[in-house]
């Protein structure tokens, strides 16, 4: 079973803990020092973040998480459990939002912790959006959207700069988002 990995060599490997949406992996190998040891990481199944423009104002979500036992401000997103990344990010946004959209753009892919998971994440923006229905009634039975808001862009940047945005994902996605505009859209922030 020993196979190599760049510089890395796994001599085993072992699931130590596996849902059906993580798996915590460990595997005994010969670093690129040359010496053994045990490396643990996470798998997770890939996440998808909307992005959701109107042209002047971007929609959040107010969401209660568990995990922090706190509600903190997001954008549209969730899992992948399929190939098809924009067919799933369309779902997402209308599970959250109860909007859909015309026009969709990728905007960019990254890592969450590399050093110690897999997590791959996929970032959408959404415009040309159907507004009449939004509404919070499709989440799913472990989400607990609190609130849809809809954020100019000078106050969503003021957020981000006063720290009331504390979502990494969330923050990665608007970096693409504002960059995007920036730089394709030669648009003034």
């Amino acid at each position: 079973m020993m196979q190599r990995f760049g510089p890395w060599t796994r001599l085993s490997s072992k699931v130590k803990y596996k849902n059906s949406w993580i798996s915590i992996q460990e595997d005994r190998v010969i670093q690129p020092d040359g010496s053994k040891g045990v490396y643990a990481y996470l798998r997770k199944v890939p996440g998808i973040f909307v992005v959701a423009f109107t042209g002047t104002e971007v929609y959040l979500l107010r969401q209660f998480r568990y995990v922090l036992r706190k509600s903190i401000y997001e954008i549209p997103a969730g899992t992948v459990n399929s190939k098809n990344f924009l067919q799933v990010a369309k779902r997402e946004l209308f599970e959250e939002t109860g909007m859909h959209a015309k026009q969709w753009t990728r905007l960019g892919k990254h890592y969450i912790a590399p050093g110690h998971e897999s997590t791959c994440i996929i970032t959408y923006l959404a415009e040309g959006l159907d507004e009449k229905s939004v509404s919070i009634d499709g989440q799913e039975g472990d989400e607990s959207i609190q609130a849809v808001m809809k954020v100019s862009l000078p106050k969503l940047w003021k957020m981000i700069h006063e720290g009331k945005i504390e979502c990494g994902l969330t923050l990665a996605a608007l970096n693409y988002f504002f960059s995007y505009l920036r730089v394709v859209r030669k648009q003034k922030i």
